[in-house]
């Protein structure tokens, strides 16, 4: 007895940009789901915020563990930008083309 495969849930005419894009990342996952209870979950997410049952972030909050799994989770680290002044700059191209200009 093989079990039915879970379907994508559609709906007919989303007008709330909200929901549009909370449905977008509901399709992702679930065409990149890996079982039938992980696409039962999201469909009883996606069904529960239709109905407004739940709130977007207690949405994404409970998709959050299906982008982890898949990779789309991305983490940002801090990246420090060194800026320097105009003068400090030049200066520093000037020296580096006189070096250049004296090896060879």
């Amino acid at each position: 007895m093989g079990e039915e495969p879970v379907q994508k849930i559609t709906f007919d005419e989303v007008l709330d940009f909200k929901f549009a894009a909370a449905y977008e990342a509901y399709s992702r996952l679930f065409d990149e789901a890996s079982g039938p209870e992980d696409r039962k979950r999201l469909n009883y997410n996606i069904s529960k915020l239709f109905n407004k049952e739940i709130s977007f972030p207690r949405f994404y909050g409970d998709i959050k563990q299906f982008r982890e799994d898949t990779g789309l989770g991305r983490r940002f680290g801090r990246v420090r930008i060194r800026g320097q002044r105009k003068k400090a700059y030049r200066r520093e191209q000037q020296e580096k083309e006189r070096i250049k200009r004296h090896k060879g």
